[in-house]
């Protein structure tokens, strides 16, 4: 590792724009896991914080759910979008709120790719019970790119000008510039929150899941429901190239060619037609 890629490490690790996560973060999983208390007391323990409050509200009546009824109180959001969503939420939503507009893509995607990770575990058998937690990891897969946009700023403007000029894929341009990618950086980031292996491993091999020592299951649901995704329309807005598709990924998942196609299908109505919907900003 070179002395500048040590350095962009060291700078990932130590973000500081998430001050007051770790402890809001390890009251609510602390209370879900548990199992002592109620989607009401949950709700109490958000409600300590209003901004947070408003973004969980708006998560809820967004688009994306299209729930038939406007979601009115954090109990209701809670039992109709699940813990595991919300964790999701608290963990990512300062970081997020820090891209500048032009990566509203990278939300859009995120978000779609944490819906269709869910419909993919709930075709896997092996899987199935842990869809929950696996959707998360669906939502965090991308954390790196975020991370490189806040740390590495000139960096980033220099990969998106090799995406766009040499019309290269976004991994390949990272290392180019910067000598890692942005599965590598979400890893580090992953790591020095104390992510547990089923969240941190997705994000660093979604791209090549069979390679993932522990938790290969949660990444081959991502790395399907990535492509998935970005063939559907909802990718970021510096490239628009979708990765090659591992195959044994699919037999590590028990799933077959009928299995996708039923995820397909389900996907219009988990994602809508309008990838640009401004209720799904990043709150």
């Amino acid at each position: 590792m070179t002395v500048e890629t040590r350095d962009a490490k060291k700078r990932i690790q130590f973000l500081k724009s998430l001050p007051t996560l770790p402890g809001m973060l390890d009251q609510i999983s602390r209370a879900v896991e548990s199992h002592r208390f109620s989607a009401s007391d949950i709700g109490k323990l958000i409600s300590k914080d209003q901004v947070l409050t408003a973004k969980v509200l708006k998560l809820a009546n967004s688009a994306f759910y299209g729930f038939s009824r406007k979601v009115g109180s954090l109990t209701q959001a809670l039992v109709l979008l699940g813990f595991e969503v919300i964790k999701g939420l608290i963990l990512t939503s300062a970081v997020f709120e820090m891209m500048k507009k032009k990566q509203l893509g990278l939300w859009e995607h995120s978000l779609a790719v944490a819906l269709t990770t869910g419909l993919v575990a709930e075709m896997s058998p092996a899987i199935k019970e842990r869809r929950e937690e696996i959707a998360l990891a669906g939502l965090l897969h991308d954390l790196g790119k975020v991370v490189i946009q806040i740390q590495l700023p000139h960096d980033a403007e220099s990969v998106a000008e090799l995406i766009e000029v040499e019309d290269m894929g976004t991994g390949r341009a990272e290392e180019e510039v910067l000598g890692f990618n942005h599965c590598q950086a979400g890893m580090w980031l992953a790591e020095s929150w104390k992510l547990p292996l089923e969240l941190t491993e997705p994000i660093r091999w979604h791209h090549t899941p069979l390679e993932a020592p522990n938790a290969s299951l949660a990444a081959a649901a991502v790395h399907l429901a990535d492509i998935l995704v970005k063939g559907y329309g909802f990718t970021t807005s510096e490239s628009v190239y979708v990765p090659p598709l591992q195959k044994q990924a699919l037999k590590h998942l028990g799933l077959n060619l009928k299995a996708i196609e039923t995820v397909i299908k389900m996907m219009p109505e988990k994602l809508g037609p309008d990838v640009t919907d401004s209720s799904l900003a990043p709150f």
